[in-house]
């Protein structure tokens, strides 16, 4: 890493302040659309009821006659139910939570950069680069009530862990702990836990024996808890069946777009550092080959979102900052100084967040016409609701505004398909269910949801 005394060249400076200031602009929407009564997305009113079911109004893993179905790990609610019975509603507490959870992966990227060789300057920007980049282009996740940055948040900080137990030799147990304590928050986040088990294959043999049987160990603990707790009802919504294709994987090749630039550069990276018993971009590289792989992997499945791709993004992010102390010992620095490498990276990523800038931060900041329609937007989610309160017994529409409305949770319409879909409900099933009169479909306005119209 390049420590050679004195101050940043102005254009660099000018550089890392622009790729901050975009990170904080990037976040400025997600953070003030959290705090207004509309749905960000359908997940949210799923996840509401869910951590109220935690909290005991309901079974939290439904029996396979009913509608609804759980397939998540069960911590999330409990924490998010805990939250929630002291803000007074759970929808808002899982927001916040979001919002909380990407500055901890922040923070634990800038961490995982200074462990990799990085100074604090790196770490400033591979954490920057990571709340840029998700506040851009993932807009629909950061401070939406979703346990996946959650998970992401315990996981990244058991992976730094990880790598202090690494340069220590001992200490593993935390870690490992945490990884799987992540796990049973959000269960798809998998390419951190593989990375050091893999890690530690290569490079502690010996000791991937005692930590696998640990994790192991931990795993069986966890779901023998979760049978006792909710008996073979936890099982069947867990293993709900999904619909592979495997054709989406193409379409999840343009998806790379949004960390495009730092992948090109740690490609080159990368390569540049192989011969060198670099142990540090080694595990970037890593890293990056493990997450693309499950992210991948996982866009097989029907009804995979973009949160697929959110370990991606912070392994590029850890990898960029990388990148960035690296600069003095690539071979490109033969030919042009370490500060204009670090000065092409910078603006090479700053020109790529600003060309697909969104526009929602921007009309927040200077229409007055965006407010107005977030204030229509407001009105038309309370005319739902009162539409759903009035309307007598199980209703099924907009699942947020059910939940407001404070109907139970009667149909889980994304779940019900595929099982429907996979033989384990009748086709008819749902239809017999509005004929009978036992269910009604009560649509909600689409300006109750943010992005139904746009």
């Amino acid at each position: 890493m390049d420590n050679t005394p004195g101050r940043n060249p102005r254009s660099l400076s000018i550089l890392i302040a622009c790729l901050g200031l975009i990170a904080v602009f990037a976040t400025l929407w997600p953070a003030y659309r959290a705090f207004f009564p509309i749905e960000i997305d359908v997940n949210e009113g799923w996840n509401a009821y869910y951590a109220d079911a935690a909290m005991g109004r309901m079974p939290l893993y439904p029996s396979r006659d009913q509608f609804i179905t759980n397939n998540y790990p069960p911590l999330s609610f409990y924490i998010v139910g805990a939250l929630g019975s002291l803000l007074g509603d759970v929808v808002f507490a899982g927001r916040l939570l979001s919002l909380f959870a990407l500055a901890v992966i922040a923070v634990s990227a800038a961490g995982a950069i200074k462990r990799l060789g990085g100074n604090a300057t790196a770490a400033g920007i591979g954490a920057a680069y990571f709340v840029a980049t998700m506040g851009f282009f993932f807009t629909d996740y950061v401070g939406m009530n979703d346990p996946h940055l959650l998970g992401q948040a315990v996981m990244s900080i058991g992976l730094v862990a990880f790598l202090r137990a690494m340069a220590r030799e001992r200490g593993y147990w935390a870690p490992i702990l945490l990884m799987v304590a992540a796990g049973f928050i959000k269960h798809n986040i998998i390419a951190m836990p593989l990375t050091a088990l893999i890690w530690l294959g290569i490079h502690r043999p010996r000791q991937l024996v005692n930590t696998g049987l640990l994790a192991a160990c931990a795993v069986g603990a966890g779901f023998a808890l979760c049978f006792a707790a909710f008996g073979p009802d936890f099982f069947s919504n867990l293993m709900s069946p999904r619909a592979l294709k495997w054709k989406q994987v193409i379409g999840a090749v343009g998806h790379l777009q949004w960390v495009a630039v730092g992948l090109v550069v740690w490609l080159y990276v990368g390569a540049a550092r192989k011969g060198t018993n670099d142990r540090d971009a080694q595990f970037c590289s890593l890293f990056i080959v493990v997450a693309l792989v499950s992210f991948f992997a996982q866009m097989t499945g029907t009804g995979v979102a973009c949160n697929a791709q959110f370990e991606l993004v912070f392994a590029v992010s850890i990898a960029v900052g990388v990148a960035f102390a690296k600069a003095p010992f690539l071979p490109l620095a033969q030919r042009y100084s370490p500060a204009a490498l670090r000065c092409a990276l910078l603006f090479a990523i700053c020109l790529r967040l600003l060309v697909s800038i969104p526009i929602d931060p921007v009309r927040l900041l200077t229409d007055p016409r965006f407010h107005a329609d977030l204030a229509a937007r407001e009105a038309a989610m309370s005319a739902s609701v009162i539409r759903i309160q009035a309307t007598p017994g199980d209703v099924a529409g907009g699942t947020l505004a059910c939940y407001w409305a404070g109907k139970p949770f009667a149909l889980d319409d994304f779940n019900s398909r595929q099982r429907i879909a996979n033989g384990n409900l009748p086709a008819d099933a749902i239809r017999k269910r509005i004929e009978a009169g036992k269910l009604t479909i009560v649509e909600a306005d689409p300006r109750s949801t943010w992005h139904a119209d746009r």
